[in-house]
């Protein structure tokens, strides 16, 4: 009896030992990147995710052609390259695409900073309008994706923006690298373009990344799946999933198809980009930043910030948020700086651990409550905390007394100081479209009236992007 109930116990060991891991298992995938690149120019987020996709499927240069063909190319691409595309076709120029290329887009990429859609020259392609919901992939589609070795793209728009549905305008592109429910919760890695490198390319070639461009791992990150698929709030404005890029294939060559008069009859043209409609965004309640910051603070201590094998980290000053969309913009009247009135509905945390940024988090004060949630970027995060310290060490000022301005449908971002005309607006990184130099100082109504005419330019250059928000005085 002894031997056989120990035999029995033996053969049950064995089989829970065989059948845990069967039920327990986690699952995760990060993609080897072949060229991940930040975006080169404050509004080509878009140009980035392109490159960053096709070159998973066309790795190998040298470059492409001296005079790159108007069809869809089969090999490497490059920022300066589908910006010329994306000149090119809007242009109605006799020019040729590699006048546009050599001539304006390669020398100097910020003279073809513009938004845009991806097009993936090289591969086909589904859109997230092929897919039956409207917040994003399922788990086990995403999952599939990136098992196949195929990156997803995906966008997010900011209904405050007010942008039309065809308008690129405004919106943000990133792309799903990885996967991961290690701790139990679904998350995904993504590439976040943002920000510009601090020290951009003075050129930018046809084939594979911009020589000397420093750039951290802080554009890869992790988010919560729930995230992806309904963003809520990315940098203190309120945001929505909008559409994927997804099903990435490499174009199989075929001989060319003949017209009736023996030309080479022309490529049919890209699927029309169409965001699904979005809700409209109300406004939610604003506090005061010292009472949103005292209600703010017990909760955020409540969080776990350390991870696994890492070093120990801490909570650093936080930043209220001031968030702006292109409608509080654009409706601001005479006096744009009467919209920093010193309160707040979101509040960025720096996550520090050995004096530098390691991470960062958002609470937002939703059902009456401070809660996490939304998304925040580490590299805007970290820029934040540099330039403030820079500027409160100089005037002598306490970190606690500083906030954000954020306008990411204009990718600026601002770490502030005294409220109304008299407030100062301090830029995280560098974009000569509205003026601003990283760490240096500007008055607040100088800037948010740069943007504003930014703002109506970006809006009026297509004939979708938000008619009545482009009237002046509108």
């Amino acid at each position: 009896m002894k031997n056989r109930s120990l035999a029995s116990v033996a053969c049950c060991a064995a089989l829970l030992i065989v059948s845990v891991p069967l039920v327990a298992r986690a699952a995760g995938k990060t993609l080897p990147l072949a060229d991940a690149e930040p975006q080169y120019a404050s509004k080509l987020c878009w140009d980035a995710s392109d490159v960053l996709a096709v070159n998973q499927f066309y790795p190998h240069c040298p470059p492409p052609p001296s005079s790159p063909p108007a069809t869809p190319a089969l090999f490497p691409t490059s920022q300066a390259l589908e910006a010329a595309y994306h000149k090119w076709d809007n242009s109605g120029s006799s020019s040729s695409l590699n006048w546009y290329l050599t001539t304006i887009c390669e020398p100097q990429i910020g003279n073809c900073n513009d938004w845009g859609v991806s097009l993936l020259h090289g591969l086909t392609y589904k859109w997230g309008t092929d897919f039956p919901d409207p917040a994003g992939l399922d788990w086990a589609t995403m999952t599939h994706e990136i098992e196949a070795g195929h990156p997803v793209l995906f966008m997010w728009d900011y209904p405050p923006n007010g942008t039309g549905p065809n308008s690129p305008v405004g919106l943000h592109e990133m792309v799903v690298i990885g996967y991961s429910d290690e701790t139990g919760i679904q998350q995904l890695e993504i590439w976040d373009p943002w920000p510009v490198p601090e020290q951009p390319p003075s050129q930018v070639p046809a084939c594979g990344p911009a020589s000397g461009v420093q750039f951290t791992q802080n554009h890869s990150q992790k988010i919560d799946f729930s995230t992806y698929r309904n963003p809520v709030n990315d940098m203190g404005v309120a945001a929505v999933h909008a559409q994927d890029q997804w099903g990435l294939a490499m174009v199989v060559p075929e001989p060319p198809v003949l017209s009736v008069d023996g030309s080479t009859a022309p490529v049919p043209p890209a699927p029309l980009f169409h965001k699904r409609p979005q809700p409209s965004s109300a406004t939610p309640r604003q506090l005061s930043f010292a009472r949103a910051l005292n209600m703010a603070l017990p909760e955020s201590r409540q969080l776990k910030l350390q991870v696994s094998a890492g070093a120990p980290r801490s909570l650093g000053v936080p930043f209220p948020i001031v968030g702006l969309g292109f409608v509080q913009l654009l409706s601001a009247g005479a006096d744009p700086t009467a919209l920093l009135a010193g309160t707040t509905s979101a509040i960025l945390f720096p996550v520090e651990s050995k004096g530098e940024v390691v991470d960062a988090f958002l609470m937002l004060f939703m059902e009456g409550r401070w809660q996490r949630g939304g998304y925040a970027n580490v590299e805007i995060t970290r820029r934040l905390v540099n330039v403030r310290a820079g500027y409160a060490a100089r005037k002598h000022l306490p970190l606690g007394s500083f906030y954000m301005v954020s306008v990411p449908g204009e990718v600026a971002f601002f770490a502030a100081y005294g409220k109304g005309k008299t407030a100062i607006l301090i830029p995280a990184s560098t974009d000569r479209t509205i003026g601003a130099r990283a760490g240096e100082p500007v008055l607040a109504e100088k800037q948010l009236r740069t943007l504003i005419r930014v703002i109506r330019g970006d809006l009026r250059r297509y004939p979708d992007r938000g008619r009545d928000l482009a009237r002046p005085g509108g």
